[in-house]
């Protein structure tokens, strides 16, 4: 009896040891558990955190590039917008206007002409008499033989003409007079002849204007962009 005894109390302290060991092992396993639940989560909150610094890096790149792009077509727009023509059909309408004020108050009627639409200056079919040297007449500017190219743009190797206007038609018989508007070399000249008979060189005499609103009207006009 007293043996049964014993070996019941010893399988009872084996039993709540068994029993303990198991507690003990479930409690680590849930440690371990968390620790590498935790562990995980730090991760992805690590790869989350990088990829967003990424992302972020990405679209901030992303944004100075088109700002660059945008800055460098802006500024390309604004620099071919800066390049002045010398002329164009835009600033001949603008000199045919400014001609009809200037006329009015000259008290005298201008039209305009150019060639193949000639002004008859005294016999003298103008400009294209000049431009072609027909029967060797010479344009001058101060008795300096000059060269007269007509040009849609103001540019030529030497005198670019791009307008002429006169009050021939309407004017008296000594009162006519003929304007080239001229670009020699980028710089708006106006040249005015009233020349009534020939001489023996068939020269033409120009001279500049002495009109100072005239030369305004047309630099400002030339020089607009």
């Amino acid at each position: 009896m007293k043996k049964v005894s014993i070996i019941s109390l010893l399988f009872t302290t084996l039993l709540l040891t068994a029993c303990q060991q198991n507690k003990e092992v479930s409690s680590m396993s849930a440690s371990t558990k968390i620790s590498q639940e935790t562990t995980v989560a730090s991760t992805e909150h690590s790869t989350a955190a990088t990829e967003m610094s990424t992302s972020k890096s990405s679209v901030s790149t992303t944004s100075s590039n088109q700002q660059m792009t945008m800055e460098s077509n802006s500024s390309s727009v604004r620099e071919n917008q800066a390049v002045n023509v010398l002329w164009s059909k835009a600033k001949a309408q603008q000199l045919n206007t400014f001609m009809a004020s200037w006329g009015e108050t000259m008290k005298q009627s201008y039209k305009e002409y150019g060639p193949g639409n000639n002004v008859n200056l005294y016999g003298l079919q103008l400009p294209d008499t000049v431009l072609a040297n027909t029967n060797g007449w010479q344009a001058t500017v101060n008795n300096v033989p000059i060269t007269l190219t007509w040009s849609e743009n103001g540019e030529a190797a030497s005198y670019a003409l791009v307008a002429v206007y006169s009050d021939a038609e309407t004017q008296a018989s000594l009162a006519k007079h003929v304007y080239f508007f001229t670009i020699d070399a980028g710089v708006p000249k106006v040249l005015v002849t009233s020349q009534n008979q020939g001489n023996p060189d068939n020269y033409l005499y120009f001279k500049e204007t002495e009109n100072q609103q005239l030369k305004d009207g047309f630099t400002e006009i030339v020089g607009n962009i």
